[in-house]
């Protein structure tokens, strides 16, 4: 099974219809669609990416299918997503999920990075209910990625996150897929 149909699946047990998620890396809006698909016209979606590219890849995509409505888009660094959420959301996320790396369709050079990647990923973790899940998926085969992906392994090991592991293959850069849920 692909690294992104395990994410979905792991996600799919702790979303329902009326949760509230947040895709911290919208690139190009497969991963805010599946959400919204989930949380159905009662739950709300936000989504998030610093590139303009991937905020107008996402909005079209949702438009077409007809779940723009219980989606909110922000042009914004997955890092700052605490400060355009209303705080009464604390505690009440049900889903968090993160591609890292880079914008498949887009500029290679613009990419996520270990610093904002691990902010992003602390004040996830604090803002999820109790049994809420968190998908990340790290790419280690462009400038950078071995590096975040070895401050997410850290950062989970540090914390003492409940998480299990998926590999995408047997090479030395493959994705991987991290699947931490809170207790």
């Amino acid at each position: 099974m692909r690294l992104v149909e395990c994410a979905k699946s792991y996600i799919k047990s702790s979303v329902s219809n009326g949760s509230l998620c947040i895709d911290l890396t919208c690139g190009n809006g497969q991963d805010t669609l599946f959400l919204s698909k989930l949380v159905k016209k009662e739950g709300k979606v936000y989504a998030f990416d610093i590139q303009q590219q991937a905020v107008q890849f996402t909005r079209n995509l949702l438009r077409e299918h007809k779940y723009i409505s219980q989606v909110e888009i922000f042009q914004q660094c997955h890092s700052s997503f605490t400060e355009h959420l209303p705080q009464e959301l604390k505690y009440k996320i049900s889903a968090v999920m993160v591609n890292l790396g880079y914008l498949p369709k887009g500029n290679h050079l613009i990419t996520t990075n270990p610093r904002t990647t691990c902010a992003a990923l602390v004040k996830a973790y604090e803002w999820l209910s109790v049994n809420g899940v968190i998908s990340v998926i790290t790419y280690q085969g462009h400038e950078g990625g071995i590096e975040e992906n070895t401050a997410v392994k850290n950062l989970i090991s540090q914390y003492h996150w409940d998480c299990k592991t998926e590999f995408g293959n047997k090479k030395q850069d493959s994705p991987i897929l991290y699947m931490i849920r809170k207790k």
